[in-house]
C-alpha cells in the first residue's frame, strides 16, 4: 500500500493546543509565512521540523498531515 501526504492538520492541532502560527513558528525556528505555505499545502515540513511541530503541538508526526492512498 502506497501512502501520500495530504492536507496539513496544522489548524486543527493550532486550535487545539490554543497556539498561533506564529508561536509555533518561533518554537520550531521557521518563518510565519513558511509555516501559512504549510497550512496551504505549498510546502511541506522536513522529517526534524516535523518531529519539532508534534512535540510543540503534544502529537505524533502522522497527526501533522491527512494521509491518502494512491
Amino acid at each position: 500500500m502506497a501512502l501520500r501526504i495530504g492536507r496539513s492538520r496544522l489548524p486543527i492541532l493550532l486550535k487545539e493546543a490554543d497556539m498561533t502560527q506564529v508561536e509555533l513558528a518561533r518554537r520550531i525556528k521557521l518563518s510565519e509565512s513558511f509555516i501559512s505555505k504549510v497550512i496551504a499545502g505549498e510546502r511541506r515540513l522536513s522529517v526534524i521540523k516535523m518531529k519539532m511541530a508534534a512535540n510543540t503541538l503534544n502529537c505524533n508526526m502522522d497527526d501533522l498531515y491527512e494521509w491518502e492512498d494512491e
